[in-house]
């Protein structure tokens, strides 16, 4: 551990050179405190042109790439997280690795596991918790600006994360648009509101046209619902949200906010990756997200999200493609220690005369 009290940066080796992989790595860029040394992926030539980018040595072996590190960052498709992140922390590793954490609760738990046995932090890459439109409107709710809110309204809707034949394309493996798109938006709404008690869904899913999308209700003890519609079938990509509380609404449309959109995907040869919206921020929160893990790989931070919650939400969106193949609701356990649904605090409001309370 002595190398991660040095002031010196740490190194970062990354595992996965593909849309996210590039995203991390200019992330890394920007930070002072960390340096991309190393890079590794299944396609030499692809982690190659990356290294060739950004930097670092490009290493045939994983092994050899763990072993040179202080930090493995994991960008690659959902069923190599578990053995990649077994490996570096078995080699007393720190950990970051994209959402979703496992493809089951089974492969969650095992790695929470080796990195606590190990002692290692993990963080997953729950990027949404950086965003500031969804910081802010978690703290509006929550500060009760908006009084107890009823109804929430997401959505995040992308074109195919890659062509026919790709992993993503094979639901056993990604879990489809909820597992890998919408979780973004369950964890915030876990976050936000804490554990639905339950949730509803319908969808339609055909892997030959490229077609997956849904469309899930969840409801909390304390009456709020939150409608949420999830799609790989679109040609661009577009986030929303709108809160509805007794006292205002919140709304965010990433449409109406920028005179120039741009999203990159990716080439059709290239299957570790997702459609990533580029940020007109000076600071992206994709480097913000990264740059809090270093933080909290130094100690001087305590981590933003925890591995249990993202747990959680592998688990919340589990429940939802549960809803969506048997067309019936989905009860969910309260979380132990606490409420199933946060309350908003209290705020002093002056009443017109005439209002009928």
């Amino acid at each position: 551990m002595a190398r991660l009290n040095s002031p010196s940066p740490l190194r970062v080796g990354l595992c996965g050179a593909g849309m996210m992989g590039a995203t991390h790595a200019a992330a890394y860029a920007g930070i002072p405190g960390a340096k991309l040394a190393a890079v590794w992926d299944t396609d030499l030539k692809r982690a190659e042109a990356l290294a060739a980018r950004f930097g670092g040595t490009v290493y045939a072996h994983r092994d050899d790439l763990i072993q040179a590190v202080d930090i493995v960052d994991i960008c690659l498709p959902t069923p190599c997280h578990l053995e990649q992140i077994q490996a570096a922390a078995a080699k007393g590793k720190a950990v970051f690795c994209e959402k979703p954490l496992g493809r089951t609760l089974e492969e969650c738990d095992a790695a929470i596991g080796a990195c606590k046995r190990a002692k290692v932090p993990l963080l997953v890459g729950h990027v949404v918790r950086f965003f500031p439109e969804y910081r802010t409107l978690r703290n509006t709710i929550l500060n009760g600006d908006l009084g107890d809110v009823g109804v929430l309204r997401m959505k995040r809707v992308v074109c195919s994360p890659g062509p026919a034949g790709s992993w993503y394309w094979d639901f056993e493996a990604s879990g489809g648009c909820v597992l890998d798109t919408a979780i973004h938006d369950l964890d915030w709404l876990n976050w936000t509101l804490g554990r639905p008690a339950s949730v509803y869904g319908v969808g339609f899913r055909d892997a030959p046209s490229l077609k997956d999308l849904a469309y899930l209700t969840l409801q909390w003890s304390s009456g709020a619902i939150a409608h949420l519609e999830s799609s790989w079938s679109h040609d661009t990509f577009a986030t929303s949200f709108e809160a509805a509380g007794r006292d205002g609404i919140a709304e965010f449309d990433l449409r109406d906010c920028a005179a120039l959109q741009v999203a990159y995907t990716q080439a059709a040869s290239d299957g570790g990756g997702n459609v990533v919206p580029e940020s007109p921020l000076a600071k992206s929160p994709y480097q913000a997200e990264l740059e809090h893990f270093v933080a909290v790989v130094r100690g001087a931070a305590k981590p933003l999200i925890k591995p249990e919650e993202a747990r959680e939400a592998v688990e919340l969106a589990l429940a939802c493609l549960d809803a969506l193949r048997s067309r019936q609701p989905v009860r969910l356990p309260s979380r132990r220690g606490g409420p199933s649904a946060r309350t908003a605090k209290p705020r002093a409001r002056a009443l017109p005369a005439a209002h009928p309370e």
